[in-house]
């Protein structure tokens, strides 16, 4: 019953406030995808850097971010 629930609900959800849950999640990306781009300029100013931070900015700029 409560799974059931939850399907009516969501679908309810997504058909009355779908547009501006898109915007917020499009505005989420945007930031998130910002905070990436600090992190890395600051790996590339010279910030010292573990094998974990090259990895991550590796993928980051091979994504053509």
């Amino acid at each position: 019953m409560k799974q059931a629930q939850v399907e009516v609900l969501k679908t309810k959800i997504q058909k009355a406030w779908g547009p501006m849950l898109d915007k917020a999640a499009d505005a989420m990306i945007d930031t998130a995808g910002a905070k990436w781009e600090v992190m890395i300029a600051k790996v590339k100013e010279g910030e010292k850097c573990d094998a974990f931070k090259s990895t991550l900015r590796d993928l980051w700029l091979q994504s053509g971010k």
